[in-house]
């Protein structure tokens, strides 16, 4: 009994998939998604184009959201959005993996806006405001 192969990748939705043949195993057939780049078991097959649909939406957003606010944020809102779905959970690494794939794919990874350093700033002017306010302190004496 010989199973079907996938038609849209149950990562991204995408509809454009890639069959391959191993050299050295030519009875294997593998499926790889042309936009997320993961290999496709036949089991992964979605049934729904409603769902695929949706997961894609989900996932442009985030990349949407990765671009603007951060890659933390984008995976967060990926997680999220992909558990609401029925029947399709995923755990926070599968979320972040495949946040990252997609924005590796589409070159955007070096576009994604960084963590701020405020932070730092913040605790560094506290820590000489204590430094100061003990060397008045002692000097006043």
């Amino acid at each position: 009994m010989t199973s079907i192969p996938p038609t849209i990748c149950p990562y991204c939705g995408n509809k454009e998939l890639i069959r391959t043949v191993p050299e050295k195993d030519p009875f294997n057939v593998m499926v790889i998604c042309h936009n997320c780049q993961r290999v496709i078991s036949p089991e992964q097959t979605v049934t729904s184009g409603k769902k695929a649909a949706t997961v894609s939406s989900i996932a442009e957003k985030a990349i949407q959201i990765c671009l603007s606010n951060g890659k933390l944020h984008g995976i967060r809102y990926y997680y999220t959005e992909v558990n609401k779905l029925s029947d399709t959970k995923t755990s926070l690494h599968h979320a972040k993996e495949t946040v990252e794939a997609l924005l590796q794919a589409r070159g955007l990874s070096s576009a994604v806006k960084q963590p701020g350093r405020n932070g730092c700033v913040i605790a560094l002017i506290i820590i000489l405001l204590i430094v100061a306010s003990i060397v008045y302190f002692y000097s006043r004496r």
